[in-house]
């Protein structure tokens, strides 16, 4: 759990105050100001223009964050090339998937659920590909680069990984609830957790990129299989017990004892060599 910025200034609490309210309102506009403009209904076209916009305005944020008042380079915030990023990228993809496959299968096979496909076997993947861009654009990306790439080593730099991950945690349920996309106890609870766990990831693997692909399988499955903007497939589940099981408990309590297992062999080895 090495962060790269051991042994330099931490990023001060002044530059963590200003990019969680510039994205907090960001993030406003994106959801009430687009909604204004294009309808309040759900469209594709405004979905795509809040994927844009997002980060399209986070990405310079986070570069001139990164710049002022001490200058540090993107890998500080653990975005590493892209050669490695993408194998990083695919195991977070992994972390999430391989469980939650598993869990589905099960499901399936047992009859508790099934899954509906509705649409041609083209048609199915183009709206896959389409979804997982814009999940990069509107979530992934921009949230990681804030929350487990900005905010955790701002924390990190100052306190030690298990407060920094939970920090980290406060402050993207904090933006969740402002934003209004946590507004209920469960939806609370939800981004508690998930950025918790994705903040353990970011600590753990001292990898953005793993943080992301976490977040894009999840994410990409979870509006794919269960939102009411994607008719292509669903997954029968009328209230939510499935979904909650092989979506959430399973593939999250499996990535923590992955985690757990992970960092526990490390620092056996770190006392071997001592």
């Amino acid at each position: 759990m090495e962060t790269r910025t051991q042994g330099r200034s931490p990023i001060g609490a002044a530059s963590i105050v200003v990019v969680l309210a510039a994205v907090a309102v960001w993030w406003i506009f994106l959801i009430d100001g687009i909604g204004a403009l294009m309808g309040a209904e759900y469209t594709r076209a405004a979905h795509i223009v809040r994927a844009l916009c997002a980060t399209l305005f986070v990405v310079p944020l986070i570069a001139l964050a990164l710049r002022y008042p001490i200058r540090r380079s993107w890998a500080d915030i653990g975005l590493e090339r892209a050669g490695p990023g993408f194998r990083q990228f695919a195991a977070g993809v992994g972390y999430w998937l391989v469980p939650a496959a598993a869990t589905l299968a099960v499901a399936v096979a047992a009859g508790w659920t099934e899954i509906t496909v509705r649409a041609p076997a083209a048609e199915a993947v183009g709206v896959l590909i389409g979804l997982t861009a814009l999940v990069l654009l509107y979530e992934a990306v921009p949230e990681e680069l804030v929350f487990r790439g900005f905010f955790y080593t701002a924390l990190a730099g100052r306190w030690s990984p298990a407060i920094a991950v939970c920090g980290q945690a406060v402050l993207f349920t904090l933006w969740g609830t402002l934003i209004g996309a946590a507004a209920s106890i469960e939806r609370i609870v939800l981004f508690a957790v998930f950025s918790a766990l994705l903040g353990a990831l970011r600590a753990v693997t001292g990898s953005l990129w793993t943080c992301m692909g976490f977040h894009t399988a999840f994410q990409v499955t979870a509006q794919l299989l269960t939102g009411d903007h994607w008719p292509q497939a669903e997954l029968a589940d009328p209230d939510g017990t499935v979904s909650a099981l092989v979506l959430v408990a399973i593939p999250f309590l499996v990535t923590a004892i992955l985690l757990w297992w992970r960092n526990s062999r490390a620092r056996r080895g770190i006392g071997a060599r001592t």
